[in-house]
């Protein structure tokens, strides 16, 4: 029976089809839920209820639906303190980030498409904005006190010496605990900071701002080495993309002439 448990997320996985399966499921489950609650926060906007409360609902509601599957970290910070804390092996840990990072960027996109036409050119809709009367160093502290109260409530959760009393249970409470504890931080430092408390979340509302330059850069060296470049060349495209020991003080375009002219 032993060979049908779930793999452990705390040890290295072997490369199998149950591991494999395992860790995709983890994949999904972080992707999935992240980007449930980005697109939560993007779409909803100035409604009836106050906006922690709908942050702290939509937390409850992935950490209930994905938490047998994954834990529903959905935040960097929690994922790393599950780390530190020798809970998650590094493949485990890094599985988790990249699929946050790609569910936060895929709520967002979806709640601002999904939305009114207001939304399209709203360029700070879902950006967690700090407040001008504060600076940065102090919004830097408030995000690292309510992100800490965050992490203490997980790992109080999850400590495996609490009495038997506070332990009874902990796993169905967890979506609620989780939950009230982001609607409680966000009511607390949401207006002086936005309430982040999670990289990805604040990663996908401002994507515009790190695809653009990463995509801008990228570019301007594709069009300096084909078009600017003195030694700009077919061969030297070709080689570039193709060879792995590329040598940038190579011409080329040369070698491919004498490599015609033999075959001739």
């Amino acid at each position: 029976m032993a060979g049908n448990r779930t793999p452990s997320a705390d040890k290295m996985p072997r490369f199998d089809f149950k591991h494999c399966s395992h860790m995709i499921r983890i994949f999904l489950a972080e992707m999935i839920g992240l980007g449930v609650v980005c697109f939560m926060v993007m779409i909803y906007q100035n409604g009836p209820v106050a906006g922690p409360i709908v942050v702290g609902l939509a937390f409850t509601w992935v950490a209930w639906v994905f938490g047998p599957i994954s834990g529903a970290q959905v935040n960097p910070a929690v994922t790393l303190a599950l780390f530190l804390t020798r809970r998650l092996s590094v493949v485990y840990t890094v599985i988790c980030l990249l699929a946050q990072m790609i569910g936060a960027m895929a709520g967002a996109w979806i709640g601002k498409i999904a939305g009114p036409a207001a939304y399209a050119s709203n360029n700070t809709l879902g950006l967690t904005l700090r407040n001008p009367d504060i600076s940065s160093g102090q919004a830097v502290g408030l995000e690292m006190l309510g992100t800490g109260l965050l992490i203490l409530c997980v790992l109080g959760m999850l400590d495996e010496f609490r009495a038997p009393i506070w332990a009874q249970g902990h796993v169905t409470v967890f979506p609620f605990a989780f939950g009230v504890t982001q609607a409680l931080v966000a009511c607390l430092i949401g207006g002086l900071t936005g309430s982040s408390l999670n990289p990805a979340r604040s990663l996908g509302p401002a994507i515009i701002y790190i695809v653009g330059p990463i995509v801008g850069g990228l570019l301007g060296a594709i069009l300096y080495e084909m078009v600017l470049s003195d030694a700009a060349s077919l061969p030297r495209l070709k080689a570039w993309f193709t060879r792995a020991d590329f040598d940038r003080t190579k011409d080329y375009q040369e070698e491919d002439r004498n490599t015609s002219d033999t075959a001739l």
